[in-house]
């Protein structure tokens, strides 16, 4: 007998679902039940706990699902179902196809799952050996494993992997996976903190050790501190170094572009053709609350007219998720100047010089408190490119203005004036806490800006 089924085991409140086979092996008398788990990591597997437990897996409801009224609850019931059935035929083929199943391990059914996700995935032959539950061995073998890894992710992993490797030549240790524990920790923020490392940095990098280790652990059976949760770093706010008040300091904000300000930079006729298309590039990211990974790659392709209304269509780079987003009467205006085309794409590096000039001639040039990468140490091997930091200080506000300026302007200028659900469906954000990261508007500032909106 075999069988196969979802799980929910994710601990947050919406996740992906995981893919459950169990077989029965006869041993005499005593059979074994045999299951493997695969994670459903795409998108088409990502639900809501609540939904999964309380609708989805209660047969009765599911079937008033597949025939709701509701179109948005019919399609995700009937999709889920759909694929469920798909997945298990696959799979009970190809286990009937075997002639000894005691031989099976999770890898067999976790590629059968990979392959079907991801049609044509082929695991790499290349597989780092693991000796002596070498840390760093284990990063290289994550990287090589996963089929699914945005690039950004894999530079990601490649500073990390770089950064542990001068972490060990300076203490002059070679870490495992047991080392990663409270005491590693500790010794790892101090490390940071003297190499001048931002607080948000250090915490992402014991996150992503965390992920490392639950890897280690879960896909390679290597023993990891069993307190693994511990190993972590309270994100602290940024303060002002210079106030007087050193019981209460201000919090430093990540800078933002008011809505007045928007409006300035938008009636700026006197650009030259480079900025201009610039300034419009970043308008079109304010508007549509956009990653500039995405905004900076729009195209007239994406459009689409339902009832009048012009949306574009397009999958989030990062996230791999779908977006249908109503353009605004800004970015219509924009396209119309433009004979229905977006303007010009160009380079992430070239966008935030010119964005900044662009606020420079809009007259946005006020001295504010903020963070800014500057250089704070000539690195020996290599002194044109030096060591960068965020250093906090007064500074210009055109020179702290970048691409992701422009998301962050959208979902503080709209928080409290839009529904948040309408802002969380414009941005992408799953969860109101991690859309609050974004809101960096003073209190003053929110409540003035609340007050220009009542009726």
């Amino acid at each position: 007998m075999s069988t196969l089924h979802y799980k929910y085991r994710s601990t947050k409140n919406k996740g992906y679902l995981t893919a459950r086979f169990q077989y029965r092996i006869d041993f005499g008398e005593k059979p074994k039940d045999i299951y493997f788990d695969a994670l459903l990591e795409d998108k088409r597997f990502f639900v809501d706990k609540e939904y999964f437990s309380k609708t989805y897996k209660d047969p009765i409801l599911r079937e008033k699902e597949k025939n709701s009224k509701n179109l948005d609850k019919r399609k995700v019931a009937s999709d889920l179902d759909a694929e469920e059935n798909i997945i298990r035929n696959l799979v009970i083929d190809q286990f009937r196809a075997i002639e000894n199943p005691e031989t099976l391990t999770k890898e067999w059914f976790k590629d059968i799952i990979s392959e079907y996700l991801h049609p044509g995935f082929k695991k790499k032959k290349y597989q780092v050996k693991i000796v002596g539950n070498d840390l760093i061995a284990v990063l290289d073998h994550y990287k090589n494993y996963k089929s699914n890894l945005a690039s950004n992710t894999v530079k990601k992993m490649g500073v990390v992997k770089s950064k542990l490797e001068r972490y060990e030549n300076d203490l002059n240790i070679k870490l495992k996976i047991t080392d990663i524990n409270t005491n590693f920790r500790d010794e790892f923020i101090k490390w940071s903190n003297e190499n001048q490392y931002a607080s948000g940095t250090i915490s992402r990098d014991l996150t992503f050790l965390r992920t490392i280790c639950y890897y280690a652990s879960t896909e390679l059976d290597l023993e990891i501190f069993d307190k693994l949760d511990r190993v972590k770093y309270k994100l602290e706010k940024i303060k002002n170094p210079f106030t007087d008040n050193r019981d209460n300091p201000e919090e430093i904000l990540e800078a933002y572009l008011t809505p007045e300000e928007i409006e300035e930079i938008e009636k700026n006729n006197d650009l030259p053709e480079y900025l201009d298309n610039a300034r419009d590039l970043f308008l079109i990211g304010y508007e549509t609350g956009q990653r500039i990974s995405d905004y900076l790659r729009f195209d007239k392709k994406m459009l689409k007219t339902i009832n009048g209304v012009t949306l574009i269509n397009f999958i989030q780079k990062k996230t791999r998720k779908q977006m249908l987003l109503p353009l605004s009467s800004r970015v219509l205006r924009i396209l119309e100047k433009r004979n229905g085309e977006f303007p010009r794409r160009i380079s992430d590096q070239k966008f935030n010089d010119y964005i900044k000039l662009v606020c420079e001639k809009s007259k946005i040039t006020q001295t504010i408190l903020g963070v800014k990468r500057i250089k704070v140490l000539v690195d020996p091997k290599d002194e044109e490119s030096g060591i960068w930091r965020g250093v906090p200080g007064y500074y210009s506000k055109k020179d702290l203005i970048a691409g992701h300026t422009a998301r962050r302007s959208f979902c503080t200028n709209h928080y409290g004036v839009w529904p948040t659900s309408d802002i969380m469906y414009f941005s992408g954000h799953s969860t109101e806490a991690m859309l609050l990261q974004y809101i960096k508007a003073k209190p003053i500032e929110r409540a003035l800006q609340i007050f220009k909106n009542l009726k």
